[in-house]
């Protein structure tokens, strides 16, 4: 660890004598103390510059990101108009089309299963 000396303009002196008194209950030095403030004084200063930078990339992630979702909201409407529009001339050249999409949507569904209400434990033995 290298030597550093600053001197401290108007410091008052009973503020160094609280910082004397703080170094003797913690069982150290008043240089120490003083070492320790600084040292993680001037860390925080690191940590708040580095937020700083992740956020303005956090930010410019989740504009992305929003742009990415409005993009795949704006195409999910384009193909829902697209389908309808196809299945309306469809229907112009086969008539029966609808009950048959009708049909196949609803054996896409799950089916509902029927399970009795109770069981009869007799019907065991």
């Amino acid at each position: 660890m290298a030597l550093v000396r600053k001197e401290v303009r108007g410091l008052e002196k009973d503020d160094l004598f609280i910082i004397d008194q703080r170094a003797k209950e913690e069982g150290t030095s008043t240089n120490e103390l003083l070492r320790i403030v600084i040292t993680d004084y001037a860390k925080r200063i690191k940590e708040d510059n580095a937020t700083n930078i992740l956020h303005s990339y956090l930010d410019d992630l989740i504009m992305s990101n929003n742009n990415v979702i409005h993009g795949l909201n704006e195409n999910t409407i384009a193909i829902g108009e697209m389908f309808k529009t196809i299945l309306a001339r469809l229907e112009m050249y086969f008539p029966d089309l609808n009950d048959e999409v009708e049909r196949i949507q609803k054996n896409a569904r799950p089916q509902e299963k029927k399970f009795p209400k109770s069981i009869d434990l007799n019907d065991f033995e």
